[in-house]
């Protein structure tokens, strides 16, 4: 029917008799009304009634930091979600916005809370290793046409990296600043991305 929102049932929702859920936002492309659900929808979440006690919160596609939309699916890249296990086996399930993250210090390479290419949750303070992101931010560039775009991918895998002590990762650190400095040049991005995966980057960050 036209105008009704759309429900995403949980994994097992029916057998369990899983309350239905739907986005509180009332966000369309929300992971719960599109069928990817990466959180909500997931058995063991961890029950939250700080920030997911509020009305128009919603867990699934809103950024703890912000509270802007987040992509939802599988294929965001541009925001990082914690699966850190709790107590009783849950997860916690909240979302950020990378660069919400790189400016509040809570991603990245923060000498005070001991991060190193990494991500703290604001909900759990728990802790998720971002050089997945960063590998898959440099990929990104292979499906994109925008430099605008393909810089701001670019710019995040750097603000990752940055300050670093890992070999591997300041290698590739170096061939970032050298891949922005070639778009800023004129290089097409074809060209930035035979120069970033001439090695591989997940190599590089192992």
């Amino acid at each position: 029917m036209r105008g009704k929102q759309r429900i995403f049932k949980g994994p097992d929702a029916e057998k369990s008799g899983k309350q239905e859920m739907h986005c509180k936002a009332r966000n369309p492309q929300c992971g719960l009304e599109i069928g990817e659900s990466l959180a909500l929808g997931a058995v063991g979440v961890m029950p939250c009634n700080i920030c997911c006690s509020e009305p128009h919160f919603c867990r699934e596609c809103l950024c703890i930091l912000c509270g802007k939309t987040m992509k939802c699916g599988y294929s965001a890249f541009s925001s990082v979600r914690c699966f850190a296990r709790l107590s009783g086996a849950e997860f916690c399930g909240h979302g950020a916005h990378l660069t919400c993250a790189l400016d509040c210090q809570m991603a990245g390479v923060v000498k005070q809370l001991n991060l190193d290419m990494e991500y703290i949750c604001r909900r759990c303070d728990q802790r998720t290793d971002l050089r997945e992101h960063v590998v898959r931010l440099l990929e990104s560039l292979r499906y994109t046409n925008c430099k605008t775009l393909a810089e701001t991918s670019l710019n995040t895998a750097l603000l990752i990296m940055h300050g670093t002590q890992a070999e591997g990762a300041r290698r590739l650190l170096q061939l970032v600043e050298t891949a922005l400095h070639m778009m800023q040049k004129g290089s097409s991005i074809c060209e930035v991305f035979d120069l970033l995966h001439g090695t591989d980057p997940e190599v590089l960050l192992d």
